[in-house]
């Protein structure tokens, strides 16, 4: 059967890992590992044990950075931690990150950081299940949490 991994953070404002596990769990039988640890720069490992250590097929990583320049900062280390781990597993890790300043206000925020884990929660079943799907959605700029812009045409 297969698995996916989903790993969240207490940093974050909403519960993301609620909502993506209810996305899957809504659109697909597998299994689901999930974890959660204090902040973004603690889900690149969090998401390799996933993978190596619990057999995960697929890990999806939800984290809401701060909106101070030392937040993004680790925002960018967490980044480069997980396509690392994703190149050292060579596994499928998305990254799923709502930065705190990305909304006007909270009401926003919570819904963008909902939307954005259901969707991602949808890619990762397209990868897993449904690839063909992606495909095609090549090019038609689908956008996570926000109204998809569309494509450019010649």
């Amino acid at each position: 059967m297969t698995t996916i991994g989903v790993v969240d953070t207490t940093f974050a404002r909403f519960d993301m890992g609620r909502a993506a596990v209810d996305e899957i769990q809504q659109n697909v039988s597998v299994r689901i590992k999930r974890i959660t640890v204090p902040g973004v720069k603690d889900l690149p490992v969090a998401s390799k044990k996933l993978i190596e250590e619990e057999g995960c097929d697929l890990v999806i990583a939800l984290g809401m950075p701060g909106a101070q320049d030392q937040d993004k900062v680790c925002a960018h280390e967490a980044s480069q931690g997980i396509i690392q781990a994703q190149l050292m597993t060579n596994t499928h890790i998305l990254e799923v990150f709502v930065h705190e300043d990305e909304a006007r206000d909270d009401r926003e925020l919570m819904e963008l950081m909902d939307k954005r884990s259901r969707e991602h929660a949808l890619n990762a079943i397209k990868l897993m299940f449904k690839p063909e799907q992606l495909v095609k959605e090549a090019g038609t700029g689908q956008r996570q949490g926000f109204e998809d812009v569309g494509s450019l045409r010649a």
